[in-house]
This record gives structure tokens, sequence and C-alpha cells, in this order.
């Protein structure tokens, strides 16, 4: 079994300008959604493109994010801490979280809430057998049996469901080959780290371990 977690940023902004696609869901209908978010980031003010992880998602790849994108999104998101109007503890970490691939399938994605420190539950999950896992709302079942974990994705019918649907009801993860994925997001996070704390010099933000609040929430 080949397992990684694809660490993602989602970026999110609304144009009351713009108005939104008539016909969903985005996975559905994702060029009227990419054209539709392009449209919502131009009128932000980014000035390069974006390539969605997930066609019309707003899901994107840390290595996909140009700097100058990046840069617009680290500012946005600290820019209450820089005006005095917020304290470092009410800003919390960048948005989105951890697509689980198995066997290059697309599994589960971050959910609503999601950001980039629920990656401390996915090493308590595997390291600990700590079943409070969180990673958004809603969350999976979750069951540990030896060298697997279970992930149950089934829910009610009035039940708040998965975006997009799971690719399985229910799937068992081998512990071992998501202990090895959890280790290699963590270098990839501490390289993206480098990053942010390279931009946070160039931008002068002033911010002590900025890459810390942004990612682990620390």
């Amino acid at each position: 079994m080949k397992v990684k977690l694809i660490p993602v940023i989602e970026v999110v902004y609304y144009s009351e300008d713009i108005p939104m696609p008539e016909k969903s869901p985005y996975w559905t209908y994702p060029v009227l959604w990419d054209n539709y978010n392009a449209a919502n980031y131009i009128k932000a003010g980014f000035k390069d493109k974006f390539k969605p992880y997930l066609p019309g998602s707003t899901f994107y790849t840390l290595s996909s994010l140009s700097e100058g994108n990046l840069t617009k999104i680290i500012k946005d998101r600290v820019d209450d801490i820089t005006k005095n109007k917020y304290a470092r503890t009410e800003v919390s970490p960048l948005n989105g979280g951890y697509v689980l691939n198995i066997d290059d399938v697309d599994v589960y994605f971050p959910q609503c809430c999601g950001d980039l420190s629920d990656i401390n539950y996915w090493k308590e999950l595997v390291f600990n057998n700590q079943l409070s896992f969180f990673a958004g709302h809603p969350e999976p079942q979750l069951e540990i049996k030896k060298d697997t974990i279970i992930f149950d994705f089934e829910v009610g019918e009035f039940d708040e469901h998965f975006v997009p649907p799971p690719a399985y009801n229910k799937i068992e993860v081998n512990k071992v080959a998501l202990k090895a994925a959890i280790e290699h997001v963590n270098a990839e996070l501490h390289r993206f780290a480098d990053t942010i704390r390279k931009i946070s010099i160039a931008e002068q933000l002033d911010i002590p371990d900025i890459d810390k609040l942004l990612i682990w929430d620390e």
C-alpha cells in the first residue's frame, strides 16, 4: 500500500461583484468554478495564476503557489496582527490541511475549518493511537486494529456530508505506511517554513516565529 499525505492550502476570496456559478458542485463543473475563483483572485489583487490541486477547487499544493501569491496570502492572514488589532493567539494557521492519497487515489480531502496544524492530529493518531482526530468537519469514524487504521466515511441521510465525497465508504490504511507519509510531510512543512520566514523578512512583518504560527499553531 502506497500512502501519501499531501499538504494543501485553501485560498478563498469572494467579491459581491462576481456572480457565483449557478451550477454545482465544483468537481462536476470544474471549468465554471475555476473561472469564478480566478476572477475573485484577480479582484482581490493577486498577480499570478493559481493551479488548483483538484480542478474547480480552492485547494493548492504548497509548491504550486508562486512567491507573489504566497506573499499576499501570508500578509492578508497576519494583517490584523501587524495593525495591532488582534493578538497573535487570535490568528489561526493557514486554512487547508492534508489530502489522504492511497495508491494514487485521493481518498479524503480537508473538510470545513481544517488547517495546516491538523498535522498534529495525524501524528497523534499514528504515533500515540489517539482517536481524538480532527481535520475539519465532518470527521471520519476511526478504529485502530494492530497494524491498520480504519477510516469510516459513512454518514446518515441527514448528517453533514464529506466534500468532495470520499473515494470509499471505508478503507483500512497501513499504519507503517501512514507513518512514513507523515515523516515525508513533516520535511516538506519545514521547507515551507523556511519560505515563510524568507517572505516575512523581505516584507518586514516582524512577527516572531511566524512559520510556527501559520503552520503548527504555536
